[in-house]
């Protein structure tokens, strides 16, 4: 059986999967794959299509721009939807930061179509009912590399007090940048022994997410970041090695995001050690059940809560990565390849 993954890249589906979906007697093949596994889709002649919309139009630096797949095309392959990205199908408004009663226009003429829909958590599946009565998806969540993540991180020996905390998000107006920047510029000067990360500095996000009233809003709130020795920001990481080598150096992770449907990154930072503070909302409390989880409102409070309290962080980093240990490429294969027998058997 031939399998085409559009539109899944290796941070929803780590390349470790792909290698366990071949060990299983399966060819796959995707667009924003590397080699071996990256092939044109009309080349692949796939025998079932997993389809992820995206609303990227244009290429980036990093990544082609996203297929949109024809009717024609859904019609002739059975093709199962995947709802990775369900801002695309349901709509995102930016004045009040939540997913807009919207609609489903990109994909709308397909539904009947599709042989099987799938969504990234139940707080997906939810949104995605509301938006298109009739049609209910089962849940199929991302994964993250538990394994390539243990071989980096070992058995770090971890000091009795939390002294790193990072926030790590695109910088975009649905990851709340504005709302990180406030809560470093109270928490940073407050704990002058505490290293303070926002991220890759000006890691601007496509220009729907990252508008310049975004950029605007930094630039003047950026005379008062600079100051603060103990405020830095990552650097680029060449490769996922080197990204999870940093992560396992964190102490506190935190989150503010008015957008989240899954929320990898912070799974990869509970796994590699780190105590995660989370709002209470979106998908959090369903997929982040093990971390620290506050009222938005509360988050820097929770963040001094462990700086605090060494016992406090050492049990909310216990929690946070056993949590994180659930979702598995192994368990993440073993689901999409169920749902993937059973259309082409059906075919």
């Amino acid at each position: 059986m031939r399998v085409y993954l559009v539109n899944v890249d290796y941070g929803v589906l780590p390349k470790r999967a792909w290698q366990l979906i071949t060990q299983q007697g399966v060819q796959v093949a995707g667009n924003w794959s590397d080699s071996p596994y990256r092939q044109v889709l009309v080349e692949f002649a796939p025998d079932v299509i997993v389809y992820a919309p995206h609303r990227q139009k244009a290429a980036l630096s990093w990544r082609d721009a996203a297929l949109n797949l024809p009717l024609e095309l859904v019609k002739k392959v059975p093709t199962i939807l995947w709802a990775l990205y369900p801002d695309y199908l349901t709509g995102w408004d930016h004045g009040r930061n939540e997913h807009a009663k919207g609609h489903l226009e990109p994909v709308q003429h397909m539904l009947p179509y599709f042989r099987a829909i799938l969504a990234n958590s139940r707080f997906t599946k939810e949104l995605f009912k509301a938006r298109a009565p009739g049609f209910t998806p089962a849940v199929c969540y991302p994964a993250i590399d538990t394994v390539g993540i243990e071989h980096r991180v070992g058995l770090r020996q971890r000091g009795p007090r939390a002294r790193t905390v990072l926030w790590q998000h695109r910088w975009a107006t649905d990851k709340n940048l504005p709302g990180a920047l406030e809560i470093v510029l109270e928490l940073a000067p407050k704990h002058p022994d505490v290293t303070f990360y926002l991220g890759r500095k000006e890691n601007w996000d496509e220009a729907f997410w990252s508008p310049q009233w975004l950029k605007d809003l930094y630039a003047a709130r950026s005379p008062e970041l600079e100051p603060l020795a103990n405020v830095r920001y990552s650097r680029h990481f060449p490769t996922q090695e080197e990204y999870w080598d940093f992560i396992s150096g964190v102490d506190i992770a935190f989150s503010c995001s008015y957008h989240e449907t899954f929320g990898i990154a912070m799974l990869e930072q509970a796994y590699a050690g780190a105590a995660c503070v989370v709002p209470n909302a979106v998908a959090y409390p369903e997929v982040h059940a093990g971390t620290l989880v506050v009222e938005p409102s509360r988050v820097a409070e929770g963040i001094s809560s462990l700086l605090q309290d060494a016992a406090r962080w050492t049990q909310v980093a216990a929690s946070s990565r056993a949590n994180a240990a659930r979702y598995t490429v192994e368990q993440t294969v073993q689901t999409l390849l169920t749902f993937v027998k059973q259309v082409e058997r059906a075919n």
